[in-house]
């Protein structure tokens, strides 16, 4: 014969294990973002997808550049799941990134090809100009907070950058040829 304790201990650990259960798939975060970025001759790609890597981790986003017959990684870097973009040039021979995981504003990245299967990578600062305009103000350089709109090539060698900061939009051009010369900036509106 069983005694209440028995059952009460019977009934009660079921119910704490399936109470555990339900917390813990609240507490793991829903798969996010899957983005894969095609090279125009379709033999390269970028991508990301987020992912929970549990604790001490959290989310993260690995973001990838690799051939689509190799396994191996030719650029890579790991973010969090916030705002990434990437855009290929014609002939796919360049690719920049521009992942923001944080306020600060985005990180950027220009990808580009040496030789046939060389690769190398060099950050690019296409808001220099623009945080040293913002830094002369009364707010001075701490709560500069720049993004990217959008990302065009205007050539094979040319990238654009359609932007926001709080000095209002802007149109940013690199010649990714010169990449220490200044970011060439248009104002297209004041912020409102």
């Amino acid at each position: 014969m069983k005694t209440i304790a028995q059952n009460t201990s019977q009934r009660i650990i079921p119910l704490i294990l399936s109470t555990f259960t339900l917390l813990g798939s609240f507490a793991r975060a829903e798969q996010g973002a899957r983005e894969v970025r095609l090279s125009p001759d379709g033999h390269y790609f970028v991508g990301w997808y987020d992912h929970d890597a549990g604790k001490p981790f959290g989310e993260v986003r690995p973001i990838v550049l690799r051939s689509v017959s190799d396994p191996y990684d030719i650029f890579s870097l790991v973010s969090v799941p916030r705002s990434t973009q990437a855009e290929w040039n014609a002939d796919s021979t360049k690719c920049v990134i521009a992942d923001a995981p944080d306020n600060g504003g985005p990180t950027t990245w220009l990808i580009y090809r040496k030789k046939d299967n060389q690769w190398a990578s060099v950050k690019l600062d296409p808001f220099k100009e623009i945080y040293a305009e913002f830094s002369r103000t009364s707010h001075g350089p701490t709560l500069f907070r720049p993004s990217i709109l959008s990302i065009t090539w205007v050539s094979n060698t040319t990238v654009s950058f359609q932007a926001y900061c709080n000095l209002g939009s802007y149109m940013i051009t690199i010649d990714t040829t010169e990449t220490d010369k200044k970011p060439v900036s248009k104002k297209l509106q004041d912020k409102q």
